[in-house]
């Protein structure tokens, strides 16, 4: 099933290693800034080399706050204002050297070349934050997606939910076949936003083994289709055109029975912060 899916990962994580490929600073961890802090208390260093030493420190944090966040399988919701503070401020970083390089180009003590380099630097790092941006927005709808299982009552209630029961006995297998007959209909494969159990969902409370998420309306011709084929082969499905009561977000086809209840004592820690943010959080009756 996640044929497509895997090839589209494989190559946004090519795009992301080159974007993460920048010269080393000079200054990587916190003992060469003392280091360097002491030279320049003992007159060995001019007081300027402390300042060009704590920028580089700084940035260097920064690229690897974006190395393991950017390029992490299961990144989770509360790890994204990090990840969105790294690119950022690496972007702040690329703008300032842009800045000085303009003057210093100006003023005849550098190059113009140094001017082009500090351009395309500011260009890499603003392409960076894009997809840092890209990746939080995915994140943040999957686990809308993954918590929408929770309020299938209300968003039935809204006719926001509905769904299929299937038969009794019905072969999740056929999953590879409806994959095939998807493709060929449209040419890409579904648009797979989980399979089976995730750290996600499990940090939500449910058992999504067994189980796929597609990310893709119901009401659209590619949902109808999907779930035209489900119920061909008699496989529950559960579609969502919102994930959110009161809103139209998150829409997808959860493909299987229902996820299943993980006992409390089962759940991973609350501060692992897999779950939903408050900017995630569902608004209730009383709040709309």
């Amino acid at each position: 099933m996640p044929r497509g899916f895997r090839i589209c990962l494989g190559l946004l994580l090519c795009l992301l290693l080159c974007l993460l490929q920048p010269l080393r600073a000079a200054v990587e961890t916190e003992a060469e800034l003392r280091r360097i802090e002491e030279l320049v208390a003992a007159g060995a260093l001019p007081r300027r080399a402390l300042g060009q030493a704590q920028r580089e420190f700084l940035q260097a944090g920064y690229r690897k706050t974006l190395r393991r966040t950017l390029l992490k399988q299961d990144l989770t919701a509360a790890e994204i204002p990090a990840m969105l503070d790294a690119a950022e401020g690496l972007r702040n970083v690329a703008k300032e050297r842009l800045d000085v390089a303009m003057k210093q180009v100006e003023a005849g003590a550098l190059p113009a070349r140094r001017l082009a380099e500090a351009t395309e630097a500011l260009k890499s790092a603003a392409r960076q934050l894009e997809l840092a941006q890209s990746r939080a927005k995915i994140v943040r709808q999957m686990v809308r997606q993954a918590s929408a299982e929770s309020y299938f009552d209300e968003l039935e209630q809204e006719e926001l939910a509905y769904k299929f029961e299937g038969f009794t006995i019905y072969e999740m297998d056929a999953l590879n076949e409806i994959d095939e007959l998807y493709y060929q209909a449209f040419r890409e494969p579904p648009p797979i936003s989980a399979e089976g159990d995730t750290p996600l969902h499990r940090s939500l409370g449910l058992d999504h083994t067994g189980r796929v998420d597609i990310a893709i309306h119901p009401d659209s011709e590619e949902g109808m289709y999907l779930t035209f084929l489900l119920e061909g082969w008699g496989i529950p499905y559960i579609a969502f055109r919102s994930a959110v009561p009161g809103q139209s977000t998150g829409p997808h086809v959860h493909v299987g029975p229902p996820s299943e209840r993980i006992p409390v004592e089962a759940l991973p820690d609350a501060g692992s912060g897999g779950g939903l943010q408050p900017e995630d959080r569902p608004a209730s009756a009383a709040e709309r």
